[in-house]
């Protein structure tokens, strides 16, 4: 099964135009940079704990998608030095090969623009097209603004078995009936 070229330019509410396109193994310079640029808040969101920066094994395994297992779509926005990632969102197959857990992230400064919305429904219709059935993700009970960006992608919260401070969200990728 082949990897898909899913590669869009989408115009913003604000005007702006951004490129989603799945991550490549030469995008280990710009995914550094995109973390190193999150807010400590952001970065704590994502990764559930300090990180900083990206291990060269970290950049490794988040540059290269292995289809149909797990697959990263990043947004990039043109800068001065070529493109800038704003926004990643990758899916990882969980054992079964029927589930698969999400983690999306999107810049500070280009939030609150329906950057994350999009790029999640893509994201969802790569893993329905991998034949993924459910997709479920972990976040923090107090990050309100994405377990509302959740529900408005029809994804169910509950507990998790991480702890109160963690919610797991999951939603069924099938197309019922």
């Amino acid at each position: 099964m082949h990897a898909p070229d899913w590669t869009e330019e989408w115009v913003l509410d604000d005007g702006r135009r951004v490129t989603v396109r799945p991550i490549r193994p030469g995008d280990a310079a710009i995914e550094q940079t995109f973390v190193r640029g999150l807010s400590r808040n952001s970065r704590y969101s994502r990764f559930m704990g300090e990180v900083s920066e990206l291990t060269p094994e970290l950049l490794e395994r988040f540059t290269h998608n292995h289809y149909p297992h797990d697959f990263a779509l990043i947004v990039t926005a043109r800068a001065e030095a070529g493109e800038k990632e704003i926004a990643v969102a990758r899916y990882i197959g969980l054992d079964d090969g029927k589930r698969c857990e999400y983690a999306i992230a999107v810049a500070d400064e280009w939030q609150r623009h329906g950057i994350g919305h999009r790029l999640m429904l893509a994201l969802m219709e790569v893993a329905r097209e991998a034949g993924i059935k459910h997709m479920e993700g972990y976040v923090l009970a107090d990050n309100h603004g994405m377990l509302e960006l959740m529900k408005s992608l029809g994804f169910e919260s509950g507990p998790s078995d991480e702890g109160p401070q963690v919610r797991l969200v999951v939603r069924p990728l099938y197309k019922p009936g």
